[in-house]
């Protein structure tokens, strides 16, 4: 096996080579001639020695005179006096590299260049082929012009650029031949000059070389473009593989690169492109070619680093965007540290590849040796554009045997496909066979299976208890339809809701530490109470069971359970439990009734004493002070009752009054007693104007509201009609609230607003009492009208009445009701019917 993979290796190794070294033998055919050319010296080039027809075309290299910010005409050089400030200039190249007198011309500007060629006899038409010339010029030989490109000015605004490879024809009037060169370049950061090699030779071989150049260039240019057409194919039937549509991206602006460059094709295609335009199809091209090329390694290569794919995003995009929006001039200056950036790239890829090269991945071995000639063959044209090295450009080579190992991996990855398939197949076809068995037992378990879950489906459904499942968070996966009765949910809504979404917070946390108690132990709970809530907000008790299930391999996965709809018990409950407590607070008012009459008299009577005796003893020690005083001033201090006559004398009038408003105190507290007790006989019969009533208990406690409150207002309805009842239990119903009212408000700031209203529908008058008070909390507003219930017991207060304004309203067949929010205030509500048929007599006279 280990041999079978080496020699496999091998092979690949070998192939990959040959293909490599025939893709670039061919393009390493040189055009030139047979033997060493010579090249110009002092701006001239003797061909004496040098025969066109038979060495073929040389290559117009050497020096060139030079003439800098100057256009000058041929006629200039037919005169008795040369033109001066000759300079001798390397061609090809930029004339910002030229050095004269240890500076060196700036890369904006215009100049002339000049070349003597001296012919060997030669009668055949000549040609010139003229490639890069930056970036436009007038061509003149022996004083003839025979092409421009461009136009060739002095300044920005009248020059021109344009770029493309020409070839010129002309034929040699005498043994000399003079080549003159007007230049202009504003528009590219390089310099202006000839960047390329110019070829002289006969016309049929001139023809020739650009012939087979153009031919080669279109045959690379449709190599790549039926490539990218073919990846994109693949990607288009197998988008889980974005590899294929990287490559083809990249074959595309590779394919588009080879119009923009070199011959310029499509400036040939489109005459009238701006050149501007021209260029950054060229820079886009190379800039995203490199960030398609980034994204394919990243696609083939699981350990190519994302950060540095996200970094060369954004770099290339960013690159990019200066290209589109900034003028050539300017963007031309990113092209070097791009370059910088791409280098980098080729050497990350090369390392990418060497680890997976270690890993024996064989396809990696022949994508190393393809990548190793695309990024010897880029690196060389980058060197050779910035005139480091002089070898020409074999870049479109490069990308061609590129893409040619990717064809070649791509057909050894279906070969090998075709083979696992072809195993699989076989294998397949003898597993078929054993598995026919197995499948018909299968089936007729499954039959049973179905079978059985159809019976335990039908027994679920149809039983009054509520069955359910759920997952370890608490979400319904399964439950029959007794469960959605009990909740009144449909069970598509019902499914998946989490137990929350139906419970209280209290019993949600109750569920929880069951579901997690049976999660530890493993052991079932036992049947629980817990408090639902239906879907529309009512609530019912439900008993239910907790389990847990398991998977095969004893896994907890969630919980089952029956759960039974207790609420009819629990009301029933609840109704007898009130019941007991009902009778039990009957029996306490019945004792209360007794114990009340007899302690009623006997604290009455010393009370009375109390009351009568008091102001006697106040006004015996009001007849005594004068006395007292007359001795103290002439006698000094003196002891009274144990203590000092000037304590004396300032505490007697305080301890006297205390002790009448204790002995009242006991009174009204006994008579309150007296009152809840008894059965009230009061006449309630009398008509009754409830404003009346209002403006009198307002009246008795003035002092209290001035004290109490700034804001105090009487909404009254004048029209409200009367009522049967007693105006003084009425009124003093009134006086309980509008007391308690007081008493509740924290400051002055706080109001108090009463309102009277006729509510003609129901027949009743409507007495609302609101203030903006402490408000009481939910739990205690249940019991404030419970006798004895009291939250002032620190002053004084008994409990008593609330619970007797309660009694005296609904003697009257009518109700007290009380609204509050803690921080808001408090607002009570008096109903009470009206009487209808002193209405109809007043309102109906005979």
């Amino acid at each position: 096996m280990a041999r079978s993979n080496i020699s496999s290796r091998s092979r690949l190794i070998v192939i990959s080579l040959i293909i490599a070294y025939l893709i670039f033998f061919s393009a390493c055919l040189n055009d030139g001639p047979r033997r060493v050319a010579p090249k110009a010296v002092g701006g001239v080039l003797d061909l004496t020695d040098w025969d066109l027809n038979q060495d073929g075309p040389l290559d117009l290299v050497g020096e060139w005179e030079f003439y800098w910010s100057r256009h000058v005409s041929p006629s200039d050089f037919s005169k008795d006096k040369l033109p001066e400030n000759k300079e001798l200039i390397k061609v090809p190249g930029y004339w910002k590299n030229n050095e004269i007198g240890g500076s060196k011309h700036p890369p904006d500007g215009f100049a002339t260049y000049r070349l003597n060629i001296i012919l060997n006899q030669n009668t055949e038409p000549l040609a010139l082929k003229v490639q890069e010339i930056s970036v436009a010029y007038t061509l003149y030989v022996n004083t003839r012009q025979v092409a421009s490109l461009g136009v060739a000015g002095k300044d920005r605004e009248t020059t021109v650029p344009r770029q493309l490879h020409q070839v010129v024809d002309f034929r040699a009037s005498n043994d000399s031949v003079e080549v003159i060169i007007q230049v202009s370049n504003f528009h590219h950061r390089r310099g202006g000059g000839p960047w390329e090699v110019m070829q002289l030779g006969t016309e049929q071989d001139i023809r020739q070389i650009h012939e087979r150049g153009l031919n080669l260039d279109w045959f690379l240019f449709g190599s790549l473009f039926i490539m990218a057409l073919y990846h994109l194919g693949l990607f288009l039937f197998r988008k889980k593989d974005r590899s294929p549509l990287y490559f083809s991206i990249f074959c595309f602006l590779i394919a588009s690169r080879l119009l923009t460059t070199g011959g310029r094709y499509l400036a040939h295609l489109f005459p009238h492109l701006n050149w501007e335009l021209l260029i950054k199809f060229e820079y886009l091209s190379f800039y995203l070619a490199v960030l398609a090329f980034a994204l394919f390694m990243h696609s083939l290569f699981p350990n190519f680093s994302k950060k540095i794919l996200r970094i060369i995003e954004i770099l290339a995009l960013i690159f990019a965007a200066i290209v589109v929006f900034v003028p050539a001039s300017i963007s031309s200056y990113t092209v070097n540290p791009y370059e910088v950036i791409t280098i980098g790239i080729l050497i990350y890829s090369f390392y990418i590849i060497i680890v997976s090269l270690r890993q024996r991945n064989i396809e990696a071995l022949v994508f190393l040796v393809g990548f190793l000639i695309l990024a010897i063959t880029v690196i060389n044209d980058m060197l050779h554009v910035d005139e480091i090295l002089q070898t020409g450009f074999f870049a479109p080579f490069g990308f061609l045997f590129f893409v040619l190992s990717q064809a070649f991996l791509l057909s050894y990855r279906f070969s090998a496909a075709m083979s696992t398939v072809e195993t699989q197949q076989k294998d397949l076809r003898d597993a078929l066979g054993s598995y026919k068995t197995e499948i018909v037992e299968r089936v007729k378990a499954e039959e049973a299976l179905r079978e059985s879950e159809e019976k335990y489906r039908t027994i679920l459904q149809s039983i009054e208890e509520s069955y359910y499942e759920v997952d370890l968070e608490g979400n319904l996966t399964f439950f029959n339809e007794s469960m959605c009765r009990q909740l009144g949910y449909p069970r598509d809504e019902l499914m998946g809701m989490n137990n929350r979404q139906y419970m209280s917070a209290e019993t949600a946390q109750r569920v929880y530490e069951t579901f997690n108690a049976v999660y530890k132990t493993g052991e079932p709970a036992k049947a629980l109470d817990w408090e639902m809530i239906t879907k529309n907000g009512s609530k019912k008790y439900v008993e239910l069971s907790v389990s847990l299930i398991r998977d095969p391999d004893g896994r907890p996965l969630g919980f089952r359970g029956v759960g039974r709809d207790i609420s009819e018990r629990k009301n029933a409950e609840e109704q007898a439990r009130l019941h007991q407590q009902q009778l039990m607070q009957a029996s306490k008012m019945v004792a209360l009734g007794s114990l009340v009459s007899g302690v009623a008299h006997e604290i009455n009577n010393p009370n009375n004493f109390i009351m009568l005796n008091s102001p006697i003893l106040k006004e015996a020690w009001k007849n005594a002070m004068p006395i007292l005083q007359k001795y103290y001033e002439e006698n000094g201090d003196f002891i009274l009752g144990g203590m000092p006559f000037t304590q004396m004398r300032d505490n007697i009038p305080a301890l006297f009054s205390g002790l009448s408003d204790g002995s009242k105190r006991i009174k009204r507290i006994v008579d309150d007693l007296k009152n809840y007790v008894r059965n009230d006989t009061a006449d309630l019969t009398q008509p009754v104007d409830i404003n009346a009533v209002i403006k009198s208990a307002v009246s008795l406690l003035t002092n209290m509201i001035k004290n109490t409150t700034n804001n105090f207002s009487i909404d009254k309805d004048k029209d409200l009609p009367v009522l049967k009842g007693n105006f003084q239990r009425l009124e003093q119903v009134m006086i309980n609230l509008i007391q308690n009212a007081c008493q509740a408000l924290p400051d002055n700031s706080k109001g108090m607003y009463i309102s009277t209203a006729c509510d003609q529908a129901d027949s009743n008058i409507i007495i609302t009492i609101r203030d903006e008070g402490v408000g009481i909390a939910p739990e205690t507003l249940m019991s404030i009208m419970d006798p004895f219930f009291t939250t002032k017991q620190e002053a004084g207060g008994v409990g008593l009445g609330l619970s007797i304004s309660s009694r005296i309203v609904e003697e009257h067949g009518g109700t007290l009701r009380f609204a509050s929010e803690p921080g808001e205030g408090t607002t009570a509500t008096i109903t009470l019917p009206i009487d209808r048929e002193r209405q109809t007599t007043e309102g109906n006279p005979e």
